[in-house]
């Protein structure tokens, strides 16, 4: 009784992981499929586990009819052979000689028993047509092709004792689309060793099925193990959506970095008297992606992820009044606020047709797209948050006292500059003492600049000095610095916000990639931990490196998105991940 109880207890526990994967704090690593690397294998396309007529229907009849299994590897096949990814079956057949093993295990002896796969020998057909060995008759034109790979056969469960990682690996072949049958038995062993040997591996859950028996679920044990393993489990519909979007990929070129959907245009647009500078790249029927900046930058700060993202994604990276090449009026003709950013910022998005999206938020990017999701929540597909603050935790720190002393009196003198962090900066100057807003100039200098790139990354040869005399040139433009310091002031306007953000994460919980540089002293990894209070379906990662990530780790960036958005966005083109 107590055997029962524990049994009902794993399987209730299993089943949770099954249904709710974030709750088990399991990753998706996600699979992009590469043309030219990837092959679709289908373990046991065969009769015996397929046709009512075969010798185990009765235990897997069920679950093949429930999963629409026999339709599901069909249309893998179909969608494989059709995009151009090569098609590897790994069969299962039992010759005479091996009825004379002395010794099995439990289902290899009922196997055996029953004659499933049997053949009378490996040069022989006799008998093979219309057999339970046999390939179920609607997959044929599939298989029998003269371009399927039909490997030798395997033993017992697992690819270790025929050649099908050899076939692959002489194909350049390391990315695997799995199918099959049966999902706990030769399905799972074949991801088991695949994995093991090297190879990124995806297995559709719904293209397999397996045993179901009094107390054994063969199909739910296999679930749970293909996603504790598997980089990726998808339906068919996807993968299949993954295969001719990989393939239509490859027919229009899109990989090129010079042509196609990845060119990027400078445009601007006349909103609310003001024109706005933005760069645009993909195609208008995708799903959109919206990039907000930080400071001291620009969109230029995007110039190398728009086109890593937009041959599947519409990207659109606006520059702010200020800031870039928008209309910079003064201090006086215009209101630097950030209310008044996310205001125009909604405006563009509305006049340019992004009525949804996905919002990449830097620094004061984060403010700016918060006001926009808060507001418009229906708005927002996913985020993705880079060093961008909406917790407490991250401005309390050295570099924000006296910012937050200026918050409260523009004409602050010495306060909160007597850290570690601000002490350098009076050193620098050579006095004991000065007022905030000259400190606060200090971060419009060169140095200051060239520090926001440089400090905390692990290669400072590997960011362009471009960067830092982009941003300088327009920092010195007469007015911008009043206007810096306008902004500084404003930021004091976002943390009574906080609360009203934090509650959208919890009320809304939109899917949230965090990609956080966690050596920057001004949004320290400490603004990083708490979005993971409020959002459950997160993705988290930080980073060795610092305050514009992009710049070193923009490679990592652009496939951690990719990789999130074809889970939780319909891609355009190409693989969902």
């Amino acid at each position: 009784m107590t055997q029962k109880i524990n049994m009902a207890v794993l399987i209730a526990a299993l089943t949770l992981i099954v249904r709710a994967p974030a709750l088990a704090q399991l990753p998706d690593p996600g699979f992009v499929i590469d043309i030219e690397r990837t092959a679709l294998v289908v373990t046991d396309p065969q009769n015996d586990f397929l046709s009512p007529e075969g010798v185990t229907w009765g235990v897997v009849g069920k679950s093949v009819t429930e999963n629409r299994t026999v339709e599901n590897i069909e249309a893998l096949f179909k969608a494989a052979k059709q995009s151009g990814i090569p098609v590897f079956v790994s069969p299962h057949y039992y010759y005479n000689h091996d009825h004379q093993w002395k010794f099995e295990g439990a289902l290899e002896s009922l196997m055996h028993q029953i004659g499933m796969f049997d053949r009378k020998d490996a040069l022989s057909l006799e008998g093979f047509a219309g057999s339970g060995a046999d390939w179920l008759e609607r997959y044929k034109p599939y298989i029998e092709d003269t371009n399927t790979v039909v490997v030798s056969p395997h033993k017992v469960y697992g690819p270790e004792s025929n050649d099908l990682a050899l076939q692959l690996r002489k194909r350049g072949i390391d990315k695997i689309i799995l199918a099959g049958m049966s999902a706990n038995l030769c399905t799972e062993s074949h991801m088991r060793e695949l994995v093991e040997q090297g190879f990124e591996v995806a297995v559709v859950s719904d293209a397999t099925a397996a045993a179901v028996l009094p107390e054994y679920d063969g199909y739910r044990a296999a679930m749970v193990n293909f996603r504790m393993i598997a980089s990726h489990v998808w339906p068919t519909t996807d993968a299949v959506q993954a295969m001719e979007g990989a393939a239509a990929q490859k027919k229009a070129g899109a990989m090129s970095s010079t042509g196609g959907s990845r060119t990027v245009s400078q445009k601007v647009v006349r909103v609310d008297g003001l024109d706005l500078f933005y760069r645009e790249a993909g195609t208008e029927n995708a799903p959109k992606i919206l990039l907000l900046h930080g400071f001291p930058t620009s969109s230029h700060m995007f110039r190398n992820l728009i086109p890593a993202l937009a041959d599947r994604y519409h990207v659109v990276a606006p520059d702010y009044p200020g800031y870039g090449n928008s209309s910079m009026p003064s201090v006086g003709e215009f209101d630097y606020s950030f209310d008044r950013f996310a205001e125009l910022v909604e405006k563009f998005t509305r006049q340019i047709g992004l009525e949804r999206y996905s919002l990449y938020v830097m620094d004061y990017g984060a403010p700016i797209g918060f006001r926009l999701a808060a507001k418009h929540p229906e708005r927002v597909e996913a985020l993705v948050i880079q060093n961008g603050n909406a917790y407490v935790e991250g401005i309390d720190n050295d570099f924000w006292e006296p910012i937050k002393a200026y918050w409260k009196d523009r004409k602050a003198y010495n306060q909160g500059l007597d850290n570690a962090w601000w002490k350098n900066v009076k050193a620098a100057h050579k006095t004991p003492s000065m007022s905030n807003e000259d400190a606060l100039r200090f971060l419009l200098t060169i140095g200051a600049t060239k520090w926001q790139y440089t400090h905390g990354v692990r290669n400072p040869e590997a960011v362009s000095p471009d960067t830092w005399h982009v941003d300088q040139r327009l920092l010195d433009r007469p007015g911008n610095q009043e206007i810096q310091l306008q902004m500084f002031y404003d930021y004091g306007s976002n943390p009574p916000l906080y609360p009203e953000w934090q509650a959208y994460f919890r009320e809304h919980q939109p899917p949230t990639l965090i990609v956080w540089g966690k050596n920057d002293e001004i949004f320290p990894a400490e603004g990083a931990h708490p979005y993971k209070r409020d959002l459950k379906n997160i993705e988290f990662h930080l980073l060795d490196t610092g305050h514009f990530a992009l710049e070193e780790d923009g490679d990592l960036i652009a496939d951690l998105m990719l990789r999130f958005l074809d889970r939780h966005v319909k891609p355009a083109v190409a693989s969902a991940r």
